[in-house]
This record gives structure tokens, C-alpha cells and sequence, in this order.
């Protein structure tokens, strides 16, 4: 049978997690647009992390000189480039704060043997990337994902909490094909959803058999 989702608003869209609808969005950004925005929310780019090893995505991702029609509309989805979890968490945080991207970092303070604070490492503001009206529509898009029931994060409520998120279900990318029958399923969530304090970022890698962020992760 034919289906579909019918004429949808931005904010069912992403409620229904409609891949159709981002890629007719992402058609009317255009190129240049989106690989500007995929830069200010730093796809692409090391984090600055304080941890080791951060890995170096730029090979990962597509550019507005390289990026077809095919691989803006697979783009808008969240597939066909790669990016780290780190990365992720980062750009989504300053999308739910009121626009403000900070770099990320494990250690809040150092202390010494007797308790006193040796370091203390401050917020490093990177940069500004959306308008606080904005950040208050896709937080509350998001928060409708998981409280309502035509929303695909209905799994992740929990009694008591106002709880925000988004679900993903991307298919692998290998050797510069789909990888068929395999799958990265996703759940990213915040609370409270009206002053986000606490994200989390969930993955399952390869699921068997149901494989839907919705229903997984």
C-alpha cells in the first residue's frame, strides 16, 4: 500500500522524524547554505576536547564544491557523512541552549590531596549559531517528539521529567555505497525540556532486527 505523511509543518516534521520534508528542505537551502551551517555547528572540525586522540572528520563530510544534488537531500537526513558522537552532542547542545556552542571538556576542576582546586576549567564559548527564538522552537519541537503520541520519541518518557529528543536511523555508508541490512539507530535526549541541564546521546551500532531509533535506541 502507498503511504505517507501527508502536508506536514517544520515542527511535525521533526516530530515524525520525515526524511522527505528535510530533503525538500534542505533543496530550498541549497548547497552553499547548508555546508555553512554544517560548518558552524562544527561537522568537520575537531571539537577541542580535552581528551587524546579526538578523530579529524574532515575527510568525512561533504563541501558546497563537492556536493551533488543526491548528497545534499541524503545530507539533510543524516546520511551518507559521518561525524563523532562528541561532535554530535556538541552542536545539539548549542541548538537547545539558546544558540550558544561551547567547547566540550571532561574535566570541570582539578584538586590537589588536601581538596583545594588546582585548575578549574571555564566555558569556552566558540560561537554563536542560531537565533534564541530559534533554539526555543526546536526545543520545544523536540519536547513534543517525545511527549506526544504522533512523536517518533514516545519510548524515551520518563514519569515525572520533561524530557526532549530526537530519534535517528541511519543506514551505513562503506566504500562509498549503502551497506545493505546494516544500520546505526539513535536516540539523543535532554532534560528538563523547558532549561536543558542534561543531555544524552544513545547508540546502537548494527541492531538485529528491528533496527528504528523510534523502537531501539
Amino acid at each position: 500500500s502507498i503511504y505517507g505523511h501527508g502536508v506536514l509543518s517544520v515542527e511535525q516534521t521533526l516530530m515524525k522524524s520525515c526524511n522527505d520534508a528535510m530533503m525538500q528542505i534542505a533543496a530550498r537551502m541549497g548547497v552553499e547554505r547548508f555546508a555553512r551551517y554544517q560548518e558552524i555547528f562544527g561537522f568537520g572540525q575537531k571539537t577541542g576536547i580535552d581528551l587524546p586522540g579526538e578523530a579529524d572528520t574532515a575527510g568525512l563530510i561533504f563541501h558546497a564544491d563537492n556536493m551533488g544534488a543526491a548528497d545534499l537531500a541524503c545530507n539533510s537526513f543524516g546520511q551518507t557523512y559521518n561525524c563523532t558522537m562528541v561532535q554530535m552532542a556538541a552542536a545539539l547542545s548549542s541548538v537547545i541552549n539558546g544558540g550558544s556552542y561551547y567547547e566540550p571538556h571532561v574535566v570541570k576542576q582539578i584538586l590537589n590531596d588536601q581538596g583545594a582546586v588546582v585548575k578549574k576549567v571555564e566555558p569556552n564559548l566558540v560561537r554563536e549559531t542560531v537565533s534564541q527564538a530559534t533554539s526555543d522552537f526546536v526545543r520545544n519541537a523536540m519536547f513534543l517528539t517525545v511527549d506526544s503520541e504522533e512523536g517518533t520519541g514516545k519510548a524515551g518518557r520518563v514519569a515525572g521529567y520533561k524530557i526532549g529528543g530526537k530519534t535517528g536511523t541511519a543506514q551505513k555508508f562503506e566504500n562509498g555505497a549503502i551497506a545493505q541490512g546494516k544500520y546505526v539507530s539513535s536516540f539523543l535526549g535532554f532534560f528538563p525540556a523547558n532549561d536543558p541541564q542534561y543531555l544524552a546521546l544513545v547508540i546502537v551500532d548494527e541492531p538485529q532486527g528491528a533496527y528504528y531509533g523510534s523502537g531501539v535506541a
